[in-house]
Order: structure tokens, then C-alpha cells, then sequence
């Protein structure tokens, strides 16, 4: 059978890089789930953004629609407030017509 021989010096300079590819490793896996969970709150955020964008789309057409029909109202009661100043101009006319035929 054949023996192995492993030099001290090779046994006293192995030993300690073994050792210290350990941490090494769990430092490298440790960075890696890092990098993934990073990635899945960056997705996550992303997908939240673009959900609000079209929430702030929607709110804007709400509010310019709104702001129409307010105006359409508004509109509609100055025409309104026209048409009775007028018939009150007329009804006036009409008592006085009454009131100088009654005398």
C-alpha cells in the first residue's frame, strides 16, 4: 500500500486557508440572499409605484371631469340667475302696466 506524505509546511499553511474559506463561504452565500431579498423589495416597490401612477392617473381624469361639471353648473345658474332678473324685469313691467290700467 501506498503512504501519503504531506509536508509540514504544507499541513501548517492548508490548515489555516481551509479555515479561512469557511467564513468566506458563509460571507459569499449571507451577500447572495441579501442580493435576492434586495431584488424582490425592488420588484415589490416597483410594482407598488406603477399601481399608484395609475391611481393618480385615475384621480387626475376624476378631477378634470369634476372640474367640467362644476363649471357646466355653474354656467347653467348664471344663465339662470339672467333669465330671472329678466323675468323680473318683466313681471315689474306687467304690475305697472296693471297698476296705471286700474286707475
Amino acid at each position: 500500500m501506498t503512504e501519503l506524505r504531506i509536508p509540514s509546511w504544507a499541513v501548517s499553511l492548508g490548515a489555516p486557508l481551509v479555515l479561512a474559506a469557511i467564513p468566506v463561504a458563509i460571507a459569499w452565500g449571507t451577500m447572495q440572499a441579501q442580493a435576492e431579498a434586495t431584488n424582490e423589495e425592488v420588484a415589490r416597490v416597483a410594482n407598488v409605484v406603477e399601481n399608484m401612477e395609475e391611481e393618480v392617473d385615475s384621480n387626475s381624469k376624476s378631477t378634470a371631469l369634476n372640474e367640467q361639471a362644476i363649471q357646466a353648473i355653474a354656467d347653467s345658474l348664471a344663465r339662470s340667475e339672467e333669465i330671472q332678473k329678466a323675468s323680473d324685469a318683466r313681471l315689474a313691467h306687467l304690475i305697472q302696466i296693471m297698476l296705471e290700467q286700474s286707475k
